[in-house]
């Protein structure tokens, strides 16, 4: 009887699957209780759904309900007895034969009760060695638990990894395939916009042109009026003073009439049509230009130049002299042989401005003028209320907005392009296209009072 009890109380505390005490013990579905580390990493390693390992049952949750022994004990068999006796004999302190019962938390040594009152141990915190077996067993069960949600944490993000990796070679594949249906659409797009922006062009071109002939006609007309009324004026200057007062009078109303009806000059200008996608481009070949202010040509000749066409293009004012504007100029300390380069410039609200590149001999020189070979120029003049855009070799106007902030320079060297770009509309001004570079160019900035 005692044997049956002996045997039932044993398997009750025994694991099936370590055939040890049941360490922090859990009952599955079917019953069967197991050490819940010896259940996790049996289910762990196995390829089937996880089941009872006792009776096969298939267990559909992770779900434990834990059991809470009051203490793991049997009753002693013959076998056990000689086992305490044994290990009872470890335990007796061979310098005062006493029972070593007590546990110092410090060293974790076993101490009778004589060598806890030692001074080594009279400041350590000390165990019953009962109460320090579960103290150190939960701490053990805690680091256990705690080591296994890391492990579980570990293989989701390793199962994460595994998922990404069997299925990234196919990702990139697609990605690229959908990459590579986007550019013809930004190509089709981009060739929309040219399609509109040409078609936009040679609307305003047109419209433009046939304000232009009107006030040519307009003018043809007024012309030869004012030609019959000078040569009217002229045959009076000769008659005799009678009827002088009569016909003066009739010629100031002719005159005031025709002041009224005198037709304005067309003044043409294009819209900026913003280019999707030029400055993102352009920056690619971003450079930060210094100015060099060592050099101290004088370009008399050249400043000469843009005071005369400043006051070529002021048909109204018949005051205007060569001093009317005094400009001053500046280099840039890198000097140009290859590649593409795109510098910004900010012209502020000046009203008189020369900027671009030009052949780095002319540093040495002070004879550079406008129709200067190897010269490539954006001039920005003031006449009267309006801004004259113009590009030097030739001289050529440019019918467009004059450009207010920033000011974009692009040079590409072996295709022999120089642009000029508003930066704030992020639109052509000019370019220089087709030139053939085989010497090296200088940033140049010449700025005139306002």
């Amino acid at each position: 009887m005692a044997s049956a009890i002996t045997q039932c109380s044993t398997s009750e505390l025994t694991c099936s699957i370590c055939t040890d005490y049941l360490t922090d013990p859990v009952t599955i579905c079917c019953g069967h209780r197991f050490c819940n580390p010896c259940l996790c990493l049996l289910w762990e390693d196995a390829l089937t759904p996880n089941c009872c390992p006792v009776c096969r049952e298939i267990s559909q949750q992770m779900y434990f309900k834990r059991i809470i022994f009051a203490e793991k004990q049997a009753i002693p068999t013959g076998e056990s007895v000689s086992c305490q006796l044994s290990s009872s004999a470890m335990l007796i302190c061979g310098r005062h034969q006493e029972i070593k019962n007590l546990i110092c938390a410090t060293d974790r040594s076993l101490l009778c009760f004589l060598c806890s009152q030692s001074p080594r141990h009279a400041t350590h915190k000390l165990y019953m060695t009962k109460e320090a077996d579960e103290y150190y067993r939960k701490k053990l069960l805690i680091q256990m638990k705690s080591i296994w949600k890391k492990k579980q944490k570990n293989q989701r993000n390793l199962n994460r990894e595994t998922n990404i990796i069997r299925t990234w070679k196919v990702f990139i594949h697609l990605r690229s395939m959908m990459i590579s249906a986007e550019y013809p659409k930004v190509c089709q797009y981009l060739r929309e916009e040219e399609q509109k922006h040409l078609e936009g062009l040679a609307t305003e071109g047109r419209i433009v042109f046939e304000q232009l002939k009107i006030s040519q006609t307009r003018m043809a007309k007024m012309s030869v009026l004012l030609r019959g009324m000078f040569e009217k004026l002229k045959e009076m200057s000769c008659k005799a003073d009678v009827n002088l007062p009569q016909d003066l009078g009739d010629i100031m109303k002719r005159n005031e009439f025709l002041r009224l009806a005198m037709p304005q000059p067309v003044n043409p200008q294009l819209s900026a049509w913003t280019i999707t996608g030029m400055s993102e481009r352009l920056n690619f070949f971003r450079v930060y230009i210094t100015m060099d202010h060592k050099i101290c040509s004088n370009h008399k000749l050249l400043f000469e130049d843009l005071r005369h066409l400043q006051c070529s293009l002021d048909d109204t004012d018949m005051s205007c002299t060569p001093t009317s504007t005094q400009y001053t100029s500046s280099w840039g300390a890198q000097i140009l042989t290859s590649g593409k380069h795109y510098w910004e410039v900010d012209v502020k609200d000046s009203c008189n401005w020369v900027i671009g590149l030009c052949r780095e001999a002319w540093t040495k020189r002070n004879d550079m003028r406008l129709d200067s070979e190897g010269i490539f120029l954006l001039l920005c003049l003031k006449v009267d209320d309006h801004f004259s855009l113009l590009s030097t070799s030739p001289l050529l106007p440019h019918y467009i907005p004059r450009p207010q902030g920033w000011l974009g320079v692009f040079l590409d060297y072996e295709c022999g392009i120089v642009s000029f770009v508003n930066v704030a509309q992020s639109s052509l001004i000019c370019s220089f296209l087709s030139r053939i570079f085989y010497f090296p160019l200088r940033p140049f900035i010449c700025h005139g009072s306002k």
